[in-house]
């Protein structure tokens, strides 16, 4: 028998970190995934996200229709995962564990352990930035000498604020994490609207100083981003929908993740692209709001927003990055690897603090070149061949299915891969650089995985199923 355990019961502190939710557990409505994806994407990632298309030389209504494109097709796979965590109750890397038995599904949590640390890392040096233009005037801060001809970056204190700021909500759990989610939907949506209302009255169309005709590249690049960025978030999903009542339409989750995350990104980024095309030589997008907004006097409020910004996503990267490393069979309680990874961050943060942003659209691409196929035999387990079967835990058959799809799709789209400086594959130059990679991988993986399942998929059992 399960034991009941009553929400007034569960306290701040989460009791558990990848095991099953129990009913009794769960007192999330659909309405709150709204929230929490809404104040997640109102974040400075977006903000760089946006102003990338300035440097592509894309005008704001094609950066508007292409950044409405590639979210909105980002966000409904995002909210097809979103919408798992209520039906099984767990966290979404162990789910993964159906598809992929209990190996595959640690590999690819070690992957998805790399992907949260990457996002953690730059979201942190993004707004240690907004601190330190914020405490300091700048975000290239001198360095003090620490002895021995040892010298230590000033941008240290403002990385150590944002970090252990993030990892006191990760150490608490869902409930903390939450909470302020659905606090700074508010503050936040509030920031960015006066932001801009007060740019715009300001500056007018001023702001605006990218025309041109229209150009496939920049805006196949801008669909790409774009798309990237808000599918990046599916290997996350569950992890907080899971305490959704199981009783919760489907739909409404689907809706509810899908209007949070889309709307927000979409707005923000339009954001990053205006605040770029009016700050002229400022490459750090915290220097570029304080630049631009000091004329209206609103510098403060506006690196404000880029500090609470980078707290909401890091408190998701940070927290979910503890659980697939639970899920990669590291046996140590949650908290203390809250502990582990703040430091590991720390550091990252503190040696990549002065070039990351050079590096930002490579990190993009890179990095989620190995979601987009997972995705799709995740959704197509699921929503698809898992609907009319009985095949709901691994077997021989099903995992060989799944690992063969993934990487024969991975295969199938490297010709169409443009990782920046790293590689540009045939397909892709011949499209002038656009990378449509991640479509190609996407749809090869769903498309090989329902096949093998349908034709070849038997019984057998392999050792590992969810647990």
């Amino acid at each position: 028998m399960i034991p009941v355990i009553k929400n007034s019961e569960r306290g701040l502190l989460e009791k558990k970190d990848i095991q099953y939710i129990t009913a009794g557990e769960r007192n999330k409505k659909g309405s709150s995934q709204f929230f929490l994806w809404f104040a997640s994407n109102l974040t400075i990632g977006d903000l760089a996200l946006g102003s990338l298309g300035l440097g592509l030389g894309i005008s704001l209504n094609w950066l508007l229709v292409s950044v409405v494109i590639g979210n909105i097709l980002g966000g409904i796979l995002l909210a097809f995962m979103s919408v798992m965590g209520p039906k099984t109750g767990l966290p979404q890397m162990m789910i993964g564990r159906r598809s992929f038995g209990t190996t595959g599904g640690k590999i690819m949590s070690g992957l998805q352990w790399i992907n949260s640390m990457g996002w953690f890392t730059f979201n942190s040096i993004i707004a240690a930035t907004a601190v330190a233009v914020l405490l300091f005037g700048n975000g290239r801060l001198t360095y003090i000498s620490a002895g021995s001809g040892v010298t230590i970056g000033l941008y240290i204190f403002p990385i150590l604020i944002v970090c252990i700021l993030v990892a006191l909500m990760a150490y608490f759990g869902e409930r903390v994490i939450h909470g302020f989610e659905k606090a700074m939907s508010f503050v936040l949506g509030i920031m960015f609207v006066v932001i801009l209302y007060y740019l715009l009255e300001k500056f007018g169309t001023s702001l605006i100083t990218v025309s041109g005709p229209f150009s496939l590249v920049a805006f196949g690049t801008m669909v790409a981003l774009s798309f990237s960025y808000i599918m990046s978030w599916g290997p996350y999903a569950s992890d907080y929908s899971r305490y959704v009542e199981e009783k919760e339409k489907s739909s409404r989750v689907f809706i509810w993740t899908l209007l949070g995350s889309a709307l927000a990104s979409i707005f923000v980024e339009i954001g990053g692209y205006i605040i770029a095309a009016d700050a002229v030589g400022q490459t750090q997008i915290s220097e570029q709001v304080y630049v631009l907004l000091r004329p209206v006097n609103l510098a403060i409020f506006g690196l404000m927003a880029i500090f609470l910004g980078g707290l909401a996503a890091n408190a998701l990267n940070l927290y979910s990055n503890s659980l697939s490393m639970k899920s990669m069979g590291v046996h140590m309680r949650r908290s203390h690897i809250v502990v582990l990874v703040l430091i590991v961050a720390i550091l990252l943060s503190y040696f990549g603090y002065v070039n990351y942003y050079s590096y930002y659209e490579d990190f993009l691409y890179i990095l989620d070149y190995w979601i987009t196929p997972w995705l799709g035999i995740m959704i197509a387990d699921f929503f698809i061949v898992g609907r009319a079967s009985s095949h709901m835990e691994p077997t021989s058959r099903k995992v060989i299915a799944a690992i063969f799809s993934y990487v024969a799709s991975i295969a199938v789209s490297v010709p169409f891969m443009n990782p920046g400086v790293v590689y540009e594959g045939p397909v892709a130059k011949i499209l002038g650089g656009i990378d449509i990679s991640y479509f190609i991988s996407f749809a090869v993986a769903m498309i090989l995985y329902i096949t093998i399942f349908t034709k070849f998929v038997s019984g057998k059992s392999v050792k590992g199923e969810i647990s």
